[in-house]
């Protein structure tokens, strides 16, 4: 039987096409090989997200200058008093020293009763001062890092909480408040962008920061542990040059206070347009700016 197309050929199957015929609709109903097709372009790596939240209530602008006059008035007091716990501490280091020395003339009870009193005060002293004043700074810190948060909520690395915590919890508090008060400084500067340099004033607080905390630890030990005349003496010594560094480091805080406010204080001035105004600074506006 022929080939119901072209007639020509012997049919394969009854009522059927030749071989030639039905290569030629096999091929008619398959497409040409074209190009393979182009795979989709990869999608870029996701960028690591800061821990922030764009729509959190929290995020207002509000003035840091209240709170930053508080954390500056009471660092001063704390200056006052190391300064005053410096001239108690030479008194005692000098009494000592005539001690150790084999002159005992001044061994009077009343005379070491007293010395010994005024250190002991001037130590109270200090821990309430201190206390009071980190409890201000850590308000101002977390004021101004939410100030930046408004101002660029992606440059935050780290999660607002830790603008509280970071000061306390171990191993942490050894760099993560001065990794958020850097991200601070940056997103306070008029050009963020320009400003991922390190600051200089951060750095130097934070050093400061440290060294007086590990040198303060290390006269206390000493301190406490003293049991003869010239071991005190040494101790002494030392907490004398713990309570100086201290003053030191806290003149360099409240410069860092000081200059922080004043560039968020700028930054809310250079973007007056875009930014609502309230009524509690006449340097910083509040308001809700939700980004």
């Amino acid at each position: 039987m022929l080939c119901k197309k072209c007639g020509k050929n012997q049919a394969l199957v009854e009522d059927g096409l030749c071989s030639r015929c039905a290569a030629a609709v096999v091929a008619e109903l398959t497409p040409a090989p074209g190009p393979e097709p182009v795979a989709d372009a990869p999608l870029p790596p996701r960028v690591p997200s800061a821990p922030y939240d764009p729509e959190a209530r929290w995020a207002l602008l509000r003035s840091p200058n209240g709170l930053a006059t508080l954390a500056v008035a009471l660092l001063c007091l704390v200056a006052a008093a190391d300064l005053a716990a410096v001239l108690a501490g030479i008194g005692e280091y000098r009494f000592l020293a005539d001690a150790a020395g084999g002159d005992w003339s001044r061994l009077d009870g009343a005379d070491a009763r007293r010395i010994d009193e005024l250190y002991v005060w001037a130590g109270r002293i200090q821990l309430l001062t201190l206390a009071a004043s980190a409890a201000a700074f850590v308000a101002w810190f977390l004021r101004v890092r939410d100030n930046a948060h408004v101002f660029v909520p992606s440059g935050q690395s780290k999660a607002r909480a830790w603008a509280i915590f970071g000061f306390f919890v171990p191993v942490v508090s050894l760099w993560f408040p001065r990794r958020i008060a850097l991200d601070t400084w940056h997103a306070s500067t008029a050009e963020p962008e320009l400003g991922r340099g390190r600051a200089w004033m951060v750095d130097l607080w934070w050093a400061l920061w440290l060294g007086d905390l590990l040198i303060g630890r290390v006269a206390g030990n000493m301190y406490d542990s003293a049991e003869t005349v010239d071991a005190t003496t040494s101790a002494t010594g030392m907490v004398i040059f713990a309570d100086a560094l201290d003053i030191v480091a806290a003149g360099v805080a409240v410069a860092l206070v000081r200059a922080l406010t004043g560039l968020q204080n700028q930054k809310v001035q250079a973007r007056s347009g875009s930014l609502p105004a309230v009524s509690e600074s006449p340097a910083v506006s509040e308001g809700p700016s939700r980004n």
